[in-house]
């Protein structure tokens, strides 16, 4: 079952699995050839042929070489099928974090996602060599408990008894241990996402001297932790000692069969040396089919959190069209839409128009619906009822391409990778003409050449060593590089001084005459400014005009000047 769904995560190639399974297949059937090489030297030793004995130390070497050889060709197959697995399922979590809805983040955390995508993908791609190796454990202990059958019949029988026994005690113990390795994963989950916590609010935790409680949280947490682990630690310990302890009775038990034998006659010292062989070898291929099965087991939480973030699904799930139209003029429509959020109606049968080329105002009280009015437009959220049309087609047809590189956001604290000026706006597009050019237009291009080492300065901790006037106007310019026809603003100008908010609203009268804007705003001077107005309240439409109208007969708006 774990396999199973490992491989329905769709990150495999069936050219390098040919490759692993057929190179451990090889391995493991050329070391079953030394024990039978190695009875046949010592059997014509025995007898005084040394011609014939040294055929068979050379067949030995040969032998020996040749599951060298195996060996490498079976790491080399490893290798490059484990890093097609981790680049592959790195990329397609990525690629899922980037598109799923704004309720992705509330089901799933930030550290739940971050430990999936390394530490748990790099232990789950080594499970398709896990799994070919134990397929052909299992086919090498059967042929070796044929050939033991054979040679006796009581030898081999004893044998698959003991075998039997030590499966059963490992299915037992290992169906626990994945019951608390789950556990001690959730509470890691939880120690993480605090610590993260702790750096992200340091500032709050100083003040008002909350360190004793966070403390207190963290050790519940690490103590639920420790529960977990060391329960899951001895039932895996239980299986460590179980498994040699049977094996290593039985390999006493075959000794003294086979001594008996030889001690009567039945069989030669080269019969003692095959069936030694070949138990050995079923107790050195049980060991490592052990191994490989209790690594399998092991990834079950993984491979389960791998498979929760790229199988997400809600009734709200988006969907990519297949319209591939780029040319877009930016006319906006919402035709009585209506949005359904935790149970609570946020969006009430809502209709409006926007025009390309047009600056539109959208206001209203904290709550009333107007970020939801963007989060709709981005395709974070599905409508419940109604339609919402960019350039008169449902916004849900369009691609996913052509559909996020036409509409983009600027928000009120955007943010910024840990990366230099130059990198953080190659991230929406490379070329530096372009570059220069979008900077230029909103002013930030002097301010960027006048640093020690201008695009090319290092922005650290989300640009914490720039202005926020500052990483606002990269920002923009990043936004613009995007050729979005069309521009979003939410409330970019609420955390900025006079000058920079100044600055801004001179790059929105230019920016208009190329791009449909809309604007979430507080400030009145920006509504003033616009087209148009939209007045929102308790998720509902109730003003729709310019400021002149709407100050003289809305009220909505009228409270909102006060």
């Amino acid at each position: 079952m774990i396999v199973k769904k490992f491989f329905s995560l769709g990150a495999n190639n069936k050219k390098l699995l040919f490759h692993l399974f057929f190179s451990a297949f090889l391995r493991s059937i050329s070391l079953l050839l030394l024990p039978f090489t190695a009875s046949k030297i010592v059997e014509y030793a025995t007898i005084s042929d040394f011609k014939t004995t040294i055929i068979w130390i050379f067949l030995f070497l040969i032998s020996s070489l040749v599951y060298v050889l195996f060996h490498h060709y079976n790491f080399v197959a490893y290798k490059n099928n484990s890093i097609f697995t981790h680049n592959k399922l790195q990329q397609l979590i990525l690629n899922k974090v980037t598109t799923y809805d704004e309720n992705f983040s509330k089901k799933i955390s930030t550290p739940y996602i971050v430990n999936t995508a390394f530490s748990d993908v790099g232990n789950v791609m080594k499970i398709p060599d896990q799994a070919f190796d134990t397929i052909v454990e299992m086919t090498s202990i059967t042929i070796s408990l044929i050939i033991l059958i054979n040679v006796s019949v009581f030898i081999g029988i004893s044998t698959l008894l003991l075998s039997l026994v030590s499966l059963y005690a490992i299915a037992k113990n290992m169906e626990k241990k994945e019951h608390y390795l789950a556990g001690q994963r959730k509470y890691q989950d939880s120690i993480s996402g605090l610590m993260g916590q702790v750096l992200d609010g340091s500032k709050e935790i100083k003040s008002f001297n909350m360190k004793e409680d966070i403390c207190n949280y963290l050790e519940n947490y690490k103590k639920l932790w420790r529960k977990n682990y060391f329960k899951k630690r001895r039932y895996s310990d239980n299986i460590d000692v179980l498994v040699p302890l049977i094996m290593g009775f039985g390999k006493i038990l075959v000794y003294f069969i086979a001594i008996w034998l030889i001690l009567n006659g039945k069989y030669d010292v080269a019969m003692l040396v095959l069936v030694i062989g070949y138990y050995e070898n079923i107790q050195n291929e049980f060991s490592n089919f052990f191994d490989k099965l209790n690594n399998i087991s092991a990834n079950t939480t993984r491979i389960d959190r791998i498979y929760n973030v790229l199988h997400y699904k809600t009734k709200n799930m988006l969907d990519f069209g297949q319209n591939n139209n780029d040319k877009i003029r930016g006319k906006i429509e919402f035709k009585n839409v209506s949005f359904t959020y935790d149970r609570q109606e946020v969006m009430k049968n809502v209709s409006f128009e926007i025009q390309p080329k047009s600056f539109t105002a959208i206001v209203g009280k904290s709550g009333s619906g107007k970020s939801t009015i963007f989060r709709l437009l981005l395709r974070l959220y599905k409508a419940n009822k109604g339609q919402i049309l960019l350039d008169g087609e449902n916004i849900y047809d369009y691609s996913k391409e052509v559909y996020s590189s036409n509409v983009a956001i600027v928000t009120q604290k955007p943010f910024i990778f840990d990366m230099s000026i130059r990198e953080n706006l190659s991230l929406v597009d490379s070329n530096h003409e372009h570059q220069i050019a979008a900077c230029k237009k909103v002013g930030i291009h002097d301010y960027i050449m006048g640093l020690k080492d201008g695009y090319n300065t290092k922005l650290i901790s989300d640009a914490e060593n720039i202005s926020s006037g500052q990483k606002q106007l990269i920002a923009l310019a990043r936004t613009l590089l995007s050729k979005a026809e069309v521009l979003l603003f939410d409330e970019v100008t609420s955390t900025l001084d006079m000058n920079t908010s100044k600055q801004i609203i001179t790059i929105l009268k230019k920016l208009k005459q190329e791009h449909t804007i809309l604007m979430i705003t507080h400030k009145p001077q920006l509504m003033k400014l616009a087209d148009e107005i939209l007045v929102i309240d308790d998720g509902r439409l109730v003003g729709k005009g310019n400021h002149k109208e709407l100050n003289k007969n809305n009220k909505y708006y009228q409270i909102l000047q006060k």
